[in-house]
């Protein structure tokens, strides 16, 4: 991204890209190493010598069906279009032609994306409790509705990633309407003891409650090699540490998670599906 020969943007790539390849050749280590602002990233100046250096030389877009496209490098490039600020997507309704016309100016504002690198020096987003809030009033904009339609949440620490996902339904107790008749002693016909004649009882209602599961991923991988083994990941690949959990058992904040009573300093978060 800092030598232009690609931008993140919140679209998905075309499907029928295979992969990116870049080729990079190894150089002698400089005393030190300015900082840059290329193509609305700036790289970070490094004081301290270190064992080598790097440049990028190449880079290519592989097709699925075979073939490679060579891309050009952009390395003066600053775009216009990519703001500071990006507004919220908000739910209004316009009904007059002056909300309409000042509908710029009522418009909120929040920071910008910014992306990190994850353990396994991929580009994901950096955690913002606004990447996983609900994106509407509506139910099917919820994050929890999004999981039980196949996305699942893949959250980092410094030194672990974790696994949020959807793992059925549960029925829960919401009330009963029971009755129970007098309860009369009997004499047995066959001997002298006496026994119990229960009267009807009327039955438990009940609702389905959607259940999540919270685990750690015993290994972070690539998303091609976890996209090859299955999304969500297989019991084999992460150790369940809370499971049949309710969304309401899951607090975000501002700079991680609580699940079951426990904080999760976050520091990156990816939507993974398995489409």
């Amino acid at each position: 991204m800092h030598t232009g020969y690609c931008s993140p943007t919140s679209s998905p790539p075309p499907s029928a890209i295979q992969e990116l390849r870049a080729t990079v050749r190894v150089l002698p280590p400089q005393d030190s190493y300015t900082s840059t602002l290329r193509n609305n990233v700036r790289s970070r100046a490094w004081g301290a010598g270190i064992g080598c250096s790097f440049r990028i030389e190449r880079c290519c877009i592989v097709k699925k069906g075979g073939g490679a496209i060579d891309l050009e490098p952009r390395l003066s490039h600053t775009s216009a279009v990519e703001p500071t600020l990006a507004p919220v997507a908000v739910e209004r309704t316009m009904t007059t032609r002056a909300a309409a016309s000042n509908a710029l100016r009522q418009q909120r504002f929040v920071r910008e994306v910014t992306i990190q690198y994850n353990l396994c020096n991929e580009p994901w987003l950096k955690y913002s409790i606004s990447i996983v809030a609900d994106k509407g009033l509506k139910k099917s904009l919820y994050t929890s509705a999004r999981l039980k339609k196949g996305e699942v949440i893949y959250l980092e620490t410094h030194f672990n990633r974790y696994e949020l996902c959807f793992s059925g339904e549960k029925p829960r107790s919401i009330g009963s309407n029971s009755s129970a008749s007098d309860l009369e002693p009997e004499k047995h016909q066959n001997n002298s003891h006496h026994h119990l004649q229960n009267g009807d009882r009327g039955a438990m209602e009940h609702e389905l409650r959607d259940v999540f599961r919270w685990s750690r991923c015993k290994k972070a991988m690539p998303e091609v090699a976890m996209r090859s083994i299955g999304i969500p990941l297989p019991a084999e690949q992460v150790e369940v540490l809370q499971d049949n959990l309710e969304w309401e058992d899951v607090q975000w904040s501002q700079t991680g998670v609580w699940v079951s009573g426990k904080e999760y300093p976050l520091a990156r978060v990816h939507f993974l599906s398995a489409n």
